[in-house]
């Protein structure tokens, strides 16, 4: 019996890239992700940036400490009296907070002037211990414990 060589052909033929690596191509897509991954990195990277500060900022205005010195701060007459009526938070809170201790700046504005609200607080046994809120307006008065009811300190 004889023996037949058989060839068979290829319905395809290979790119010259599959010719010398010996590997088939991506598609298309596959090979923009690869050519513009550098650019997609530039632009992930400012919106990661922009998520962590906003899920951080998020995290302080939601805590006890930021509350309370707000409420003191929105409800002080001396308050009411330099910065004007209504008192609101600004959006940008500096500072730190953590499980057992707060040191924060607040500004906040009224109809007539703006101000900042400075928080250092400690947690014992499970509650809030406030050292100190104060307001600084921004027009250079006094500062104001709103802790001790509104009064002006030296």
């Amino acid at each position: 019996m004889k023996e037949k060589n058989v060839t068979i052909q290829k319905e395809w033929s290979l790119s010259d890239d599959e010719a010398t690596t010996g590997m088939l191509s991506l598609s298309g897509e596959r090979s923009w992700v690869v050519r513009k991954w550098k650019w997609m990195i530039v632009c992930f990277i400012p919106v990661l940036v922009a998520g962590v500060f906003t899920i951080v900022i998020g995290a302080m205005k939601s805590s006890e400490p930021y509350k309370k010195a707000l409420s003191l701060a929105q409800s002080n007459p001396a308050v009411k009296s330099v910065l004007g009526q209504p008192i609101e938070a600004g959006w940008f809170v500096s500072g730190s907070i953590s499980e057992s201790e707060a040191g924060f700046e607040i500004p906040i504005t009224g109809n007539r002037s703006g101000g900042t609200v400075y928080v250092d607080a400690d947690k014992h046994a499970g509650h809030w211990r406030y050292k100190s809120i104060t307001v600084q307006p921004d027009s250079g008065e006094q500062l104001i414990d709103v802790l001790a009811g509104g009064n002006s300190m030296k």
